[in-house]
C-alpha cells in the first residue's frame, strides 16, 4: 500500500524524467565496460551535477509556473547527455554492425531531442 501511495505521486512528467535518468545510468555503465571505469566515473559525476541541482529546482523551486522551466531543463540535460554517451559508445566500437546501430540511435536521440526542443520552445 505504501509503494502505490509512493508511485501515485509522480506525474507523467516525472516518470519520463526518471526513465531518462535510468537510460542515461545504463549507458554509463555500458561506456565503463567498452571504455573503462575512469570514462564512466567521470560520466556519473557530471550526471551528478546537473541532475542534483536541477531535480532540487524541481521538485522545491518549482512555484508559479517555474517547475516547466525546470522539467525543459532537466529533459535536455539528459537528452543532451544520452547523444553524448551513444557518441562515445560509436567511437568506442570496432565492428561495422554495431558501429552502424549506435549510429542510429544517436541520430534517433538527436531527432528526438530537437522534437522535443520545438515542442516545449515552438
Amino acid at each position: 500500500m505504501i509503494m502505490m501511495d509512493f508511485f501515485s505521486s509522480f506525474t507523467s512528467d516525472t516518470g519520463v524524467l526518471l526513465a531518462l535518468a535510468l537510460v542515461t545510468l545504463l549507458l554509463m555503465g555500458v561506456v565503463g565496460k567498452k571504455r573503462g571505469w575512469l570514462a564512466a566515473a567521470i560520466h556519473a559525476a557530471v550526471f551528478l551535477c546537473y541532475s542534483c541541482p536541477l531535480w532540487y529546482a524541481l521538485i522545491y523551486r518549482g512555484d508559479g509556473g517555474s517547475s516547466l522551466v525546470w522539467l525543459f531543463y532537466l529533459l535536455m540535460a539528459y537528452f543532451l547527455h544520452i547523444i553524448i554517451l551513444l557518441t562515445t559508445l560509436v567511437i568506442a566500437c570496432k565492428s561495422n554492425r554495431d558501429r552502424m546501430l549506435l549510429v542510429m540511435l544517436t541520430v534517433l536521440a538527436i531527432v528526438l531531442f530537437v522534437g522535443f526542443c520545438v515542442l516545449f520552445i515552438g
